[in-house]
């Protein structure tokens, strides 16, 4: 079963949080936090760590939306959709300047806001929305109750499993790790989508539970590819989409 996607509302209109919460519930998704300022959506971002932040581009107080999403990007890189009455043009300017997946100008639909959250994880996932903070080549991922370091470059690709991910390396990386022990997936503790951010732009999301590292993708048929020795099959509507990302020469 997957996890639905949580997403943090940071809006300073009561009735409004109250209207999109019921939406998103609707759709499917989880709302894990709100905030009303910069100092609360600061606080639930560290605490709820979403997979998607609904801003509202004036927020009262010293500092507005904008300033608050450089903030919550310091913390952990997720989409951005800006929520927004009447901003002037220099707003919309320095909200550029952030990167959002989205503008949703009020009094907006509830179903367009839903498209938007769709279409902001998918170009998420493919790498195709800017502004990615520089990251280090290696991460820490947690492992029982300690940690492995992991060179992103080994990654080969990663599967959800429950609310653990199975992370598959290359031979050379899982032997630098466990020296003395047969190669298999290694189980780490957090779910999929809360380690993607820390990914880098070569890795591609192909489902929900699934993400490749795209230097090791080595042949794709009709439904399914192969990474090494690895068979992933290839969800249905899932290989236009990843034929799109790559450089394909076509034969007509």
């Amino acid at each position: 079963m997957e996890t639905p996607l949580q997403i943090l509302i940071v809006e300073d209109e009561p009735l409004m949080v109250a209207e999109i919460e019921e939406s998103l519930l609707k759709a499917g998704y989880q709302v894990c936090g709100q905030a009303t300022s910069y100092e609360t959506a600061l606080k639930a971002m560290k605490q709820t760590q979403p997979d998607l932040v609904l801003v509202d581009i004036k927020l009262d107080g010293p500092a507005d939306g904008i300033t608050t999403v450089k903030e919550l990007m310091r913390i952990k890189w997720v989409p951005v959709i800006y929520l927004t009455g009447n901003a002037d043009k220099e707003t919309l300017n320095r909200a550029k300047s952030t990167f959002p997946a989205a503008f949703l100008y009020k009094p907006f639909r509830m179903r367009e806001l839903s498209a938007q959250i769709d279409l902001a994880m998918h170009n998420f996932y493919a790498g195709t929305i800017a502004g990615a903070p520089d990251l280090p080549d290696h991460t820490f991922l947690p492992i029982g109750s300690g940690y492995i370091r992991v060179v992103k470059a080994e990654i080969q690709y990663l599967k959800a499993d429950r609310g653990n991910s199975e992370l598959y390396l290359t031979t050379a990386g899982y032997y630098r790790i466990y020296p003395d022990k047969p190669y298999r997936a290694i189980i780490i503790s957090l779910n999929l989508g809360k380690l993607i951010p820390y990914l880098s732009t070569g890795f591609y999301q192909l489902s929900r539970s699934i993400v490749i590292n795209l230097a090791y993708l080595d042949r794709i048929e009709s439904n399914r590819l192969y990474i090494g020795s690895q068979e992933i099959p290839i969800p249905d509507g899932a290989r236009k989409p990843l034929i799109d990302r790559l450089q394909v020469v076509r034969t007509r």
